[in-house]
């Protein structure tokens, strides 16, 4: 990993994050984060920056990787954020777009190989984590820029498959549901 691209924590806060509506910038958490819909920017919450740290703000192609939890995946930030930082329960992915494109570098994090490299190298027990160190050494296959933006656009458009095979099914099962309670009613 570290050719391809480098590593920073996320911003460190003291205790909890609690919205500030005088907050001037923004923070992503871990339930502003998901695997195939990527950062939900709506209700970040807003704080007011503390300590000596100056906040790295996130930029357009950043990757977050969650290093802690049941599920370690990376969520590529596709679009502009203003003045928004990412939470300590993150790293934050900046790839070398000399060497790999941010999109193909999220699928790669998120696939089957680098899931099995965290498996096998996760710390700790109650929660798990993975260690700077670990996800430095991973080791990542670089294509040529052209057959990776190739894969990145079929992972593009995998993920939106399922978003809309899941928005699919939860209607359904709301229809399904109406229909049984509309049948139930009705005793004739």
């Amino acid at each position: 990993m570290k050719r391809v691209a480098k590593l920073f924590a996320g911003h460190p806060f003291r205790g909890r994050i609690e919205h500030d509506p005088e907050g001037t910038i923004s923070v992503v958490q871990l339930k502003n984060v998901d695997p195939v819909l990527g950062v939900n920017e709506k209700r970040l919450p807003k704080v007011v920056p503390t300590g000596r740290r100056r906040p790295t703000f996130l930029e357009e192609g950043d990757i977050l990787f969650v290093n802690r939890g049941m599920r370690f995946f990376g969520a590529l930030v596709d679009k502009p954020l203003e003045k928004t930082v990412a939470a300590p329960h993150f790293f934050i992915i900046k790839a070398n777009s000399a060497v790999v494109r941010p999109d193909y570098l999220a699928w790669f994090l998120n696939g089957k190989m680098a899931q099995r490299y965290y498996s096998q190298c996760a710390a700790g027990t109650a929660l798990p984590h993975i260690t700077r160190r670990t996800l430095e050494a991973l080791v990542v296959e670089v294509p040529p820029l052209e057959r990776q933006a190739l894969i990145a656009k079929v992972y593009q458009c995998h993920l939106r498959e399922r978003e809309l095979t899941e928005r699919l099914i939860n209607r359904r099962e709301l229809l399904v549901s109406s229909l049984l309670e509309d049948a139930s009613k009705n005793t004739k």
